[in-house]
C-alpha cells in the first residue's frame, strides 16, 4: 500500500492519532491513517511511505491499539 501523506513520521505508527498541522481535517486524517494501518497489519501488506528515510517498504503489525514496524523491506539492487 502506498500511503503518501497519510504517514509523515515513524512516530505515527506508534501513535497513529498524532497528526501534523498540515492536515486540512485532522480528525479525518487520523481516522484514515488508523484504518489503513489496521488493513495493512491484518493483511500483512507492505506500506510504502513517501516521507520516511530509506528506499523500501515497511511491514506493519498491531501492537495493542497502536502499530509497530515488523521489518523494513529494502528495495533490492538491480
Amino acid at each position: 500500500m502506498f500511503v503518501g501523506d497519510l504517514v509523515n513520521s515513524p512516530l505515527q505508527f506508534a501513535e497513529p492519532d498524532c497528526d501534523t498541522c498540515l492536515s486540512e481535517n485532522q480528525v479525518e486524517a487520523t481516522r484514515s491513517r488508523r484504518r489503513i494501518l489496521e488493513e495493512a497489519a491484518d493483511a500483512r501488506s507492505l506500506i510504502f511511505p513517501a516521507h520516511l528515510p530509506g528506499h523500501g517498504a515497511a511491514e506493519v503489525r498491531r501492537d495493542g491499539d497502536t502499530f509497530a514496524l515488523s521489518r523494513w523491506a529494502p528495495f533490492a539492487s538491480i
